[in-house]
């Protein structure tokens, strides 16, 4: 079967020649009948054009002719298979488009038509050019609208965001993007216009014009075909964010201790409500799927393989960190505030997200420890048992036997009541930790209701504590020794402040 060769001139299709004839393919003839229209002369244009039918080898041959030139020729074959007119219909269309585009030759090599073509486009082209600048104009004096605006109105923030600055940000991109596609816009029609002026590229001019009308047509179709299905979407999400709301607030009452529901505790209220919500919003977006419009398409199929063979290959890790934050969160090991020690590293959690823990030292450093890694590691929480009162803090001095134990225990208490770091209520206490070859080992405990300033609070006990026993004349010394010293070592209470040292405010030197 030979392939099917259309015969075009002066950007317009005239006929297309399916049929080999006498051994000649449709690929010959169009290139023939192509040549003896381009040999045409202008005195030839005006010569009338006719058709006749003679037969060559018992089939009918249409004969076109120009004068006493010969163009082409179509036989009964060359109409396509679902082309249902007679072939006389066919044979007539043919004539008039081949008369089209000698009428179109002629135009063309018309002076006073080309004349009249180079004017109306340079009219036209004035004209774009004088919409382009009002458009310029109209833009920057809407951008200064709005940056005035921005000035005269006050900051609008919540939550530390500046939401009128960043909706005026958007104004002006979004006016920008208009404007830009305005003038893409007049460019076009403009270039519509010119083409359509001369006869040799009015059909490239009609057919700029079809495919804007046409785009224009299918955008407008497929946003009215697409109208119940978004409506379908928009309602589905309405319900399911309605239902993620009365589920948010009866966990929410459960977390505030408003509600009692068998089987869930406060402190994994919060969690439980994230994941049901996490659910809900799953369930209500695979409903709503089949109803976005364009979910059927080949590309959004194949973006949601390549987003779900992404998810496959990375999932791995993350399922373990997952799996792990779930554990931590319902054995109830941390809470935001605790001061923890999870292995080596102690401080305050600061954050309990679904993939890690971040810790903040008390040296002020965060630390971010993967999930999998706490539920790995012995977690010891210091403020879970501690109450109201805070987490314990402790120091341990060592007194050699010489000096009364009730004495050691009165002085550190002492120490400890000073410090307005620590909560008085509990009242400190001392525990003797061990009896050793020379002395004894005191260990003060006190709470904190601060954790994170327990470094601080240390330093201003341990202070506290020298002071007391140099008030007391007891010296602190772990009495590694091979003689008693005949005075205790201990600082004078006259030479507390030594130079550079600078006593406080109102207290006497």
């Amino acid at each position: 079967m030979s392939t099917p060769s259309p015969l075009s001139y002066l950007n317009r299709d005239i006929v297309t020649f399916r049929a080999t004839v006498a051994g000649i393919s449709p690929q010959e003839r169009a290139d023939r009948g192509l040549k003896r229209l381009q040999e045409l002369k202008e005195a030839d244009l005006d010569d009338p054009l006719r058709h006749f039918t003679v037969t060559y080898d018992t089939t009918p041959v249409t004969v076109y002719q120009l004068g006493d030139r010969l163009l082409f020729y179509v036989v009964q074959e060359d109409m396509a298979a679902d082309d249902h007119r007679t072939f006389e219909a066919f044979v007539a269309a043919t004539q008039n488009q081949l008369q089209d585009v000698l009428k179109a030759r002629l135009e063309g090599v018309h002076w006073p038509n080309l004349i009249h073509g180079v004017i109306a486009t340079l009219i036209a082209l004035l004209l774009l050019f004088a919409g382009l600048w009002v458009m310029s104009k109209a833009r920057k004096a809407l951008l200064a609208a709005i940056s005035r605006t921005r000035r005269k109105q006050a900051t609008a923030e919540v939550s530390g965001f500046d939401w009128l600055d960043a909706s005026m940000a958007l104004a002006n991109k979004v006016t920008q993007i208009v404007a830009t596609f305005a003038a893409i816009a007049l460019i076009y029609l403009w270039l519509i216009y010119a083409l359509d002026q001369f006869a040799l590229t009015q059909p490239v001019g009609e057919r700029l014009g079809g495919f804007l009308l046409d785009l224009l047509v299918r955008i407008a179709r497929g946003f009215v075909d697409a109208l119940p299905g978004i409506i379908t979407v928009i309602v589905i999400l309405m319900i399911t964010r309605a239902v993620q709301d009365v589920i948010a607030r009866v966990f929410i009452a459960v977390q505030e201790g408003r509600l009692e529901v068998p089987g869930m505790h406060p402190d994994t209220a919060g969690a439980t409500r994230r994941m049901v919500s996490v659910v809900v919003w799953a369930l209500g977006l695979t409903f709503a799927y089949p109803y976005i419009p364009g979910s059927q398409s080949d590309v959004f199929k194949g973006l949601s393989v390549l987003f779900g063979f992404m998810i496959t290959l990375g999932s791995a890790g993350i399922v373990n960190q997952l799996m792990s934050g779930m554990v931590l969160v319902y054995s109830r090991a941390l809470r935001r505030g605790d001061l923890v020690a999870i292995g080596d590293t102690r401080g305050v959690v600061t954050e309990l997200s679904t993939l890690s823990v971040k810790l903040t030292t008390l040296q002020k450093e965060e630390i971010t420890i993967p999930n999998a890694v706490v539920v790995g590691n012995n977690i010891r929480n210091f403020t879970r048992a501690a109450g109201e009162a805070g987490s314990l803090l402790s120091t341990v001095v060592t007194i050699g036997y010489d000096t009364p134990w009730r004495q050691v225990h009165a002085m550190l208490i002492n120490a400890a009541k000073r410090n307005p770091g620590l909560v008085q209520q509990p009242e400190p206490y001392v525990v003797q930790r061990g009896l050793s070859d020379f002395y004894v080992e005191y260990e003060l405990f006190a709470h904190c209701v601060e954790p994170m300033r327990a470094v601080a609070i240390l330093s201003v006990l341990h202070a506290d504590i020298q002071d007391e026993f140099n008030h007391w004349g007891v010296q602190i010394m772990s009495p590694h020794f091979r003689m008693q010293p005949e005075g205790a070592v201990l600082v004078k209470e006259q030479d507390w402040y030594s130079k550079p040292a600078v006593p406080p405010s109102g207290s006497a030197e």
